[in-house]
């Protein structure tokens, strides 16, 4: 394992160790290289001194932070619709651009788009290129974690295989992370304390389409293809078609795009609806109709989960999504206590987002955080400095 200052900041940024005497067990190091490396970081500018980290033989100790200047500029893409934003290291949103785009219109357009919006933001909020760490998109697709690209998507036609990093960055060229929605939002809410290291966690965004991300031992699980969380086509039976070509998939059948199908069928006018949000409220409002339905996909979901939480035993899943809803919320409460053995659900939490629309963004930011200052990214850049 390396011992050079990326290690260090690795250790400060967990939080394992803060100051001096904590890195200098830590390390096993002797004082000389531990002050070598600690004011290293110092000068680099990614950490600070912040306060007393308590007395050590007599003397106070001084305990050390991750406060890189640096910010991460990421966009979360939406079916119909985007969301761009400036985030710190520590997940703080500083400003946020909402997009109006729809991935249908295609990658070229789409990413056109989403420079154009970067470059607003930087200029309506003083943000210099250099100050930039990286970008981060995430897109509502299976992503290949080797390639960074899109595999054939089947709601964004146009889009396999398109070089996504590679076109941002003529916008600007910095490192360019790309992710799934729902993986995005999953690391979102988990930098959050939402669940501990050890503590997997699941988060299920039911939108227009479903999709879930995982994430266990603190990392992102994206599994060998990147296809780890595709619940959407999970086979549940049914006639409905699905974007994939198939029937009976759980998207076909639960998610808002089923929903909003199932309802037009019982006469329900989707030109009345400005988006899902207003099923929600529609429900709890007593339109029986809207909350039988709810009701249905939530069950279906809560099914899936179910074998999820066999299969994961996670400490928790967040259910996230336009969707979201509390009818739809009790009942795939309800399904997954009823589909799991009681080994795999007597420690779990089943609950809702806490970031909301700031979910992708924040994760992506963590994304990018966790890329540019691994120990060997830290000092690779220190060393091409000196």
């Amino acid at each position: 394992m390396s011992q050079g200052p990326g290690e260090f900041l690795r250790l400060i940024r967990s939080g394992e160790a803060t100051t001096r005497g904590e890195l200098l067990a830590a390390t096993g190091m002797s004082r000389i290289s531990v002050a070598q490396r600690v004011d290293a970081l110092l000068a680099a500018g990614v950490i600070r001194p912040a306060g007393d980290g308590g007395a050590t033989g007599g003397r106070r100790s001084v305990r050390f932070v991750f406060e890189p200047a640096t910010v991460a500029l990421v966009a979360a893409l939406e079916v119909d619709s985007g969301l761009l934003a400036v985030v710190d290291a520590h997940g703080i949103v500083h400003a946020r651009l909402d997009l109006d785009t729809h991935v249908a219109d295609g990658p070229e357009a789409t990413l056109r788009r989403v420079a154009d919006g970067f470059s607003r933001l930087m200029a309506e909020h003083d943000v210099p290129a250099e100050r930039v760490i990286a970008m981060g998109v995430s897109v509502p697709g299976p992503i290949d974690p080797t390639t960074g690209r899109l595999e054939e998507p089947p709601i964004m036609p146009g889009w396999g295989g398109w070089p996504i990093t590679e076109t941002l960055q003529e916008f600007l060229d910095v490192p360019v992370y790309v992710e799934n929605d729902a993986d995005a939002m999953a690391y979102g809410e988990w930098s959050r304390g939402r669940a501990l290291p050890g503590r997997p966690l699941v988060l299920v965004k039911a939108s227009e389409y479903i999709g879930a991300g995982l994430v266990i031992d603190g990392k992102i699980y994206r599994g060998l293809d990147g296809g780890a969380g595709d619940i959407g086509h999970v086979p549940i039976g049914g006639h409905r078609l699905c974007r994939c070509g198939r029937t009976g998939c759980l998207a076909s059948e639960a998610s808002g795009r089923a929903v909003l199908d199932r309802l037009a069928e019982q006469g329900l006018d989707e030109a009345d609806l400005t988006d899902l949000t207003e099923l929600a409220a529609r429900a709890e409002a007593g339109d029986a109709a809207v909350a039988a339905t709810l009701r249905h996909a939530g069950e279906q979901i809560g099914r899936v989960l179910g074998s999820v939480a066999a299969v994961m035993n996670p400490a928790m899943i967040v259910i996230a999504g336009t969707l979201q809803s509390v009818t739809l919320v009790a009942a795939i409460r309800s399904a997954v206590y009823a589909t799991a053995l009681p080994r795999a659900t007597r420690h779990l939490e089943i609950t809702t987002d806490t970031l909301h629309r700031d979910c992708a963004p924040v994760g992506l930011a963590r994304v990018a955080f966790d890329g540019e200052y691994a120990p060997a990214a830290v000092d690779a850049r220190l060393e091409n400095e000196t």
